[in-house]
C-alpha cells in the first residue's frame, strides 16, 4: 500500500456519480466512475454503496486501498439542506471512510470548480436551472432550483414543455403557425399534433421526458421561426433573471464573474444577446468565463479549502488535470 495523504472529491447526479483522487501536493492521482447518487431518489443505501464503491475504486487505482482520505467532499444531486446533507454525512462517518467528510450540494462543488474556489457565480441550466454565487467575504448565495413544478426557468423541461404547448396552440387555433408542429408530429408519427396527447400524458410527464423536446425549439428559432424564438428569448431572460437577483448580493457595483453550465448552454449563441440585454438593464456587468475545473475536482475545494490559496498546489492540479483529459 502506498504511503500516501490524499483527498477525494466527488460529484454525485442523476445519471452517473464521478470521482478523483489528489494528493496532498495537488497531483491528480485518479478518476473513477459509477452509478447515479441523486439524493431526491431517496434510496439511501445505494447512494452510500456507490460512494464507497467509487471510493475503492479511486484508490486501488493508486494502490492505497485500505488508506483513508484525509478528507472527501461528497457533492450530490439533492442535498439542498442542511438536514439532508448532515445526514448524509454522519452515514459516511458511520463508514469510517476518510478522516474527514464534508456533504454539499453538486451546485456547490460546481461553483468551487468552475473558480477553483474563488468569487464568483454560476448558472446552471439543464432540464432545471439554478444559480449559486460566492462573494469575495466567502458568502454563498442561490437563486431558483425549485424543481420543474416551481422553477425550472429557461431551462430544458420549460423550454420542451412550451415548444408542445405552442404546437397545440396551433393546431386548435389559439396561437401563431409554427414550424414545431410539424416537427412534433413526425417525431410523434401521427397526422396531428392533437393525436400525440394521450401518449405525452403516458409516457412524458417527467420532467427529464419533457425536456428532450427542447432542441426541436433551438433548431425551429434557428431556422427563424417566430414562435420557437419567442419560447427561446423568454427562456434567456428568465435565465438572465438567475443572476441579476444574485449580483448586488455578491457586489455592490453588480460586476460578476459567470460561468455558464449545463446542456442548454451548448446553444448560448441564441440565448446570450436577450441574456445580456436583460443585465445591461439592471446595471449588471457579467463577464463570461469558462469554468477552470469540473465539479468533482470542485469537490475537493470542498475537501480542502485550505488549499486552495497555494499556488503550487492549482499549479499541479492544473498540469495533471491537463495531462488526464
Amino acid at each position: 500500500m502506498k504511503n500516501i495523504d490524499f483527498f477525494i472529491g466527488i460529484d454525485g447526479g442523476g445519471t452517473k456519480s464521478v470521482g478523483c483522487l489528489v494528493d496532498v501536493q495537488g497531483h491528480l492521482l485518479a478518476t473513477a466512475i459509477t452509478g447515479p447518487t441523486n439524493y431526491l431518489r431517496k434510496d439511501e443505501q445505494q447512494i452510500i454503496g456507490r460512494i464507497l464503491k467509487l471510493v475503492d475504486k479511486l484508490c486501488s487505482q493508486v494502490g492505497c486501498v485500505g488508506k483513508k482520505p484525509r478528507a472527501m467532499a461528497v457533492a450530490l444531486s439533492g442535498l439542498g439542506t442542511q438536514q439532508t446533507r448532515t445526514r448524509i454525512r454522519r452515514m459516511l462517518d458511520k463508514n469510517q471512510c476518510a478522516a474527514t467528510v464534508i456533504a454539499e450540494s453538486d451546485a456547490a462543488a460546481a461553483l468551487a470548480g468552475a473558480f477553483a474556489g474563488q468569487p464568483g457565480a454560476i448558472l446552471i441550466a439543464g432540464t432545471g436551472s439554478i444559480a449559486f454565487g460566492k462573494s469575495a467575504m466567502g458568502r454563498v448565495y442561490r437563486a431558483g432550483g425549485w424543481g420543474y413544478l416551481l422553477g425550472a426557468e429557461g431551462a430544458g423541461f420549460d423550454i420542451g414543455r412550451n415548444g408542445v404547448a405552442a404546437a397545440l396552440e396551433d393546431w386548435d387555433g389559439r396561437g401563431e403557425k409554427t414550424v414545431l408542429r410539424p416537427q412534433l408530429e413526425t417525431f410523434f408519427q401521427v397526422k396531428s399534433i392533437n393525436e400525440a396527447v394521450p401518449e405525452i400524458y403516458v409516457n412524458y410527464t417527467t420532467r427529464g421526458a419533457l425536456a428532450q423536446f427542447a432542441p426541436f425549439v433551438f433548431e425551429a428559432a434557428k431556422a427563424g421561426d417566430s414562435v420557437a424564438l419567442q419560447i427561446i428569448e423568454t427562456a434567456a431572460g428568465r435565465l438572465a433573471e438567475h443572476i441579476t437577483a444574485l449580483a448586488p448580493r455578491l457586489d455592490k457595483n453588480r460586476t460578476v464573474q459567470l460561468a455558464l453550465l449545463g446542456n442548454i448552454f451548448k446553444s448560448k449563441k441564441l440565448l446570450l444577446p436577450t441574456m445580456h440585454r436583460c443585465w445591461q438593464a439592471a446595471d449588471c456587468n457579467v463577464q463570461i468565463i469558462e469554468p477552470r475545473f469540473p465539479a468533482e475536482i470542485g469537490a475537493i475545494f470542498l475537501a480542502a479549502p485550505e488549499k486552495v490559496q497555494l499556488k503550487d498546489f492549482l499549479e499541479n492540479l492544473k498540469a495533471s488535470y491537463g495531462e488526464k483529459y
